[in-house]
């Protein structure tokens, strides 16, 4: 586990900081007095991360400098986190109320009584309607102790009232916390076995989310109720493989959620999830000029927050890459490569890795799709480095498959065999640990190494036969691999025009590969 105060985290963090925040880290360094030596520490720091210098040969280097390298690295990670902290905090509007509420504690201990009552209910109403219910109640329980002090009685706070006021807060957040459950229960069988989800198990949790009361929101209730509700039942409605009517509810939840645009920036992160699951409802559909309407609607959100600019940008990414290979516009992704991989390694780490990955796939297969054969291997290299240090065999096997048939289409010998050693490689350790899928791909490879197959072609056609046959036919598990990991009807078309091709011009004579 990496130590917060090791110099390992230093490096790691200085090289993810922005120039904004490293000039905000200098500024705000002058107002701490005494010798800076850990500004020098951070100036040598940044200088090595330019360089590209690992970082153990940049402790072995700064330990001769100076011996106590190890407290000069705890105090500059100390500044820099306090910095990072202020510079958000002042930059949010998500952190404003926060900052109003330590204001209030600091007139309660210098003793401002009387102008405290009116302050704190302005700011009880003020997180009840961004829906910080967290703050709304910590500024409910100062009001309490008021109270109990008996410093408010008789100004408009009688304990009723109070009572009233934390029951209808308690009652929303049950509500929330209960609609977040049920949509947590279906979002969770999604992520386990896919959607090909054998109905006994859906009609199980269908009857617990039934006892927990669930109840449509009214207007009047409070917008995070609406969200959590109506995505519990657009996943239900997927999982039921309703497409139609997971594409209206997330379209009325996006309408819904649009009404109260004073609320959107403090409700930023449900906004753009509820522009996440619209778009996916498109895309199924495949009503795509809707969703570059959508893709356009999302660019133009103003982020909140840092936090958020990174969310909005991780999705920004998956749904234009896949949007791109669902309209077979590849070549206008391979025009960008490079703003892709520099977008994509900027975020890879600072949001959801493996959402990350995912885009990474997507940019491969957008390659692959216009048979940039190179660079599609590039990128396989960096998705199977990624799924290797998550533990996602899934996608590991995904690359490994997609860079046997980017082989094929380079068309050279030694590339295809190249391949198939790769997979070889990287699937003949996992013994005993192999999925179903793995061991048909091991299967395969093993024979084609072997001369099975007298062409290329015959290999192919064997691969062909395994996908459209064996796979739609076996357990859950392969069926869910290639339902999430690749488009089966463009996969097989692709292998058909393959097949096709190699019949048509009589190829595939010459000696096995």
């Amino acid at each position: 586990m990496l130590n917060l105060y090791s110099l390992q985290f230093t490096y790691q963090l200085i090289g993810r900081m922005d120039t904004a925040e490293r000039r905000y880290f200098r500024r705000f360094s002058n107002f701490h007095s005494g010798d800076k030596y850990y500004l020098e520490l951070f100036d040598k720091l940044l200088t090595y991360r330019k360089e590209g210098l690992p970082p153990k040969a940049i402790r072995q280097r700064l330990l001769q400098e100076s011996p106590k390298l190890d407290t000069l690295t705890r105090h500059l990670n100390e500044r820099l986190l306090e910095a990072l902290t202020f510079y958000y905090q002042t930059n949010s509007p998500d952190h404003e109320l926060s900052k109003n509420i330590h204001r209030i504690e600091l007139l309660l201990y210098k003793g401002f009584i009387s102008i405290l009552p009116k302050q704190l209910m302005r700011l009880f109403q003020r997180a009840v309607f961004e829906e910080k219910y967290d703050k709304a109640l910590y500024v409910m329980d100062l009001l309490k102790q008021l109270w109990g002090m008996n410093l408010i009685r008789g100004k408009g706070f009688s304990a009723e009232v109070l009572f009233r006021q934390t029951k209808k807060l308690l009652d929303d957040v049950q509500k929330i916390h209960n609609a977040w459950y049920a949509a947590a229960m279906y979002a969770e069988v999604i992520l386990e076995e896919g959607e090909s989800v054998p109905p006994e198990r859906i009609a199980v949790i269908d009857q617990y989310v039934e006892r927990m009361g669930l109840s449509v929101p009214d207007s009047s209730d409070p917008l995070t109720l609406h969200f959590m509700y109506d995505t519990a039942q657009a996943l239900r409605a997927r999982l039921g493989g309703q497409n139609q009517k997971y594409l209206e509810i997330t379209r009325l939840l996006v309408y819904k959620m649009e009404q109260h645009p004073k609320k959107l920036p403090f409700l930023q992160n449900r906004y753009l999830l509820a522009l996440n699951n619209y778009l996916s409802g498109l895309l199924e559909m495949g009503n795509y000029t809707e969703a570059e309407k959508v893709l356009d609607k999302l660019r133009s959100i103003r982020p909140s927050s840092r936090l958020t600019a990174l969310q909005r940008e991780r999705l920004l990414i998956f749904h234009e890459l896949n949007l791109a290979f669902v309209q077979g516009q590849g070549d206008k992704v391979a025009a960008q490569y490079e703003v892709y991989l520099d977008r994509l390694e900027r975020t890879y780490l600072r949001t959801s890795p493996a959402y990350a990955l995912q885009s990474y796939y997507l940019l491969a297969m957008n390659l692959y799709s216009i048979q940039d054969v190179e660079r599609t291997w590039a990128v396989l290299e960096r998705v199977e480095q990624g799924a290797v240090e998550m533990r996602r065999k899934d996608l590991l096997l995904a690359a490994l498959v997609i860079r046997l048939l980017a082989a094929y289409e380079k068309g050279e010998r030694g590339a295809l065999r190249r391949a198939l050693f790769h997979g070889y490689r990287v699937l003949r350790p996992l013994r005993g640990t192999r999925t179903p899928v793995e061991k048909v791909l091991l299967t395969f490879i093993t024979e084609a190494l072997r001369g099975k197959y007298a062409t290329r072609e015959a290999a192919l056609d064997a691969f062909y036969a395994y996908l459209t046959q064996v796979v739609p036919q076996s357990e859950l598990p392969i069926r869910r691999f290639w339902q999430v990991y690749f488009p089966l009807d463009w996969l097989e078309k692709k292998l058909s025009g393959h097949l096709g091709h190699g019949r048509g011009s009589g190829a595939g004579s010459g000696s096995h590969e």
